[in-house]
């Protein structure tokens, strides 16, 4: 026995030292320095799969370095804190590349057949040039999201949608709900409705369930494990919503959709894409078009809900930009013009921030092309890959200062001294800059300013209590809470009357400041 002991001791320590060898000599001196080597390729496995991108926050406290290694089985990642070396980073776009990535996690995400995968996967980085689906991609989607006529007209109708769901309610009050499914239902169809019109897939019952079951299992797609139960489930409920989208497709109904939906469409059957893989993309975007409003308008009603402070002052503002008109019926209606809640409401747009800022997750990637010298500095590895972390820039104390681990609504507020932009990256930033950011604000906005005016909210069994958010996956930008709980529902006691509720949208061609790209807009 003591002999089986001493031979498992004596294995366990030659693979330890065969590991810090391997460490040692696998790592040039003039990559960013290694970090959590404790058991060599494995403590890093264990931190972060513990503390999600909390992680990356510990290590930046515990060491405080711009740029750090964290070497894994089979890959390195160097991890990059310091703002001007993020910089230096979005700058080389073609050495530090982010669409290769993305087309690698679509394939695995959205299962497409050989056909497109090898479409997708040609010319990812534009080494033979500006051309292919993924190097196009962007330009051709960017005009129907940008500031202007098409981003007005999908605004028009999502936010038709949002005063006819919320005008709705108001007939079932008092209601209880689970708040975050609500929610989550409410934007899910608003939003859906606004992208692909009156023929929406979403609207079927089934579709909508499919997609957050396929959301549920995109961590283990992405990751390559099809055989996990979450994994199985996710590949049937793509399967539903791949022949929802087909039918939508095969029908014509994309006429009646937005300008985004008709250029995704047209950008794929340019580039000779089957049918079948362009609806399975279209049904994969859903991600783009939900997983961050969903739950940012859930943080938004949490925060102005739970304090009466924050819900006075928003209410405040919104009703000094609210008309009341009559409608085609003669009947006042209650319009909240939009373009005003954008400029003339600073206390609820910094609360918007402000929820941006404490709950993204966004971990921003990149995948190094060739060896490479970052800023004249750092060897980053061919094939290994680049991460900048959000939370790291937003609870930077350096940045934001000593609260910034608290939720502080008016921190965007004050005009006399503005948070440094560059530090807040909530829509990404570079090339990379979400190019969704501002139908998303928007819309919360939007959704957020009708609630405050008609409703008042109240948790069903208990006060109001912090969710917590540790189940996030790695590749999420903002968590939902870990448990839903029921809320009660009941009409503003002063606005019994106002049985009518609608949204104008007078000027949008300026944007709101959510990034530094936009200071320059």
């Amino acid at each position: 026995m003591a002999m089986n002991y001493s031979v498992i001791v004596g294995a366990v320590t030659a693979v330890y030292v065969s590991l810090r060898l391997l460490l040692h000599y696998t790592q040039d001196r003039r990559e960013p320095h290694p970090l959590d080597t404790l058991i060599p390729f494995v403590s890093p496995v264990i931190g972060i799969s513990r503390n999600k991108t909390n992680y990356y926050v510990m290590l930046r406290d515990r060491y405080n370095l711009p740029i750090y290694t964290l070497r894994m089985p089979g890959s390195r990642i160097y991890v990059v804190n310091s703002p001007a070396l993020i910089s230096a980073v979005q700058r080389q776009y073609k050495a530090l590349a982010f669409m290769p990535l993305v087309a690698k996690a679509s394939v695995k995400v959205s299962r497409f057949s050989k056909t497109a995968s090898d479409i997708i996967n040609t010319n990812t980085n534009g080494e033979e040039g500006d051309w292919g689906y993924v190097m196009t991609f962007h330009d051709t989607i960017q005009p129907s999201l940008a500031p202007g006529t098409h981003l007005d007209a999908m605004n028009r109708v999502m936010l038709g949608l949002v005063a006819e769901y919320l005008n709705r309610l108001r007939e079932q009050l008092p209601t209880t709900v689970r708040l975050f499914d609500w929610v989550k239902h409410q934007i899910t169809l608003a939003t859906t409705s606004s992208t692909y019109g009156p023929s929406n897939p979403y609207k079927s019952p089934t579709v909508e369930a499919a997609f957050w079951t396929f959301k549920s299992g995109m961590s283990d797609l992405i990751m390559g494990l099809n055989y996990t139960h979450t994994a199985s489930e996710a590949i049937r409920a793509m399967d539903i919503g791949a022949t929802a989208f087909e039918n939508y497709f095969s029908d014509n109904h994309r006429q009646g959709g937005s300008a985004l939906v008709q250029a995704r469409y047209s950008h794929s059957m340019d580039h000779h894409i089957p049918l079948n893989d362009i609806a399975r993309s279209e049904f994969a975007n859903g991600v783009a078009l939900l997983s961050n409003t969903v739950p940012n308008t859930f943080w938004m009603l949490y925060h102005l809900y739970s304090d009466p402070e924050v819900l006075a002052e928003c209410r405040k503002e919104v009703s000094d930009v609210m008309m009341v008109i009559n409608n085609n019926e003669g009947e006042p209606t209650h319009t909240i013009d939009m373009s005003k809640v954008k400029t003339s409401c600073p206390v609820l747009l910094s609360t918007y921030k402000e929820v941006l800022r404490v709950y993204s997750t966004a971990v921003s990637a990149r995948l190094v092309m060739e060896d490479h010298m970052l800023d004249n500095q750092y060897l980053l590895k061919k094939g290994s890959t680049v991460v900048m972390p959000t939370p790291v820039q937003h609870h930077n104390p350096a940045i934001w200062g000593p609260t910034n681990a608290t939720f502080d609504h008016l921190r965007f507020a004050s005009t006399e001294k503005r948070p440094n932009q560059a530090g807040f990256r909530a829509f990404g930033g570079g090339t990379t800059l979400c190019p969704g950011r501002h139908f998303a604000t928007t819309e919360i906005l939007a959704f957020t300013a009708v609630m405050i005016m008609q409703f008042d909210i109240e948790p069903k069994f208990s006060r109001w209590v912090q969710p917590s958010r540790n189940k996030v996956e790695f590749w999420e930008a903002t968590p939902s809470p870990d448990e839903d709980f029921e809320v009660e529902i009941r009409s503003v006691e002063s606005e019994k009357q106002a049985r009518h509720w609608a949204f104008v949208l007078s000027d949008s061609d300026k944007p709101i400041e959510l990034s530094a790209e936009d200071l320059s807009l």
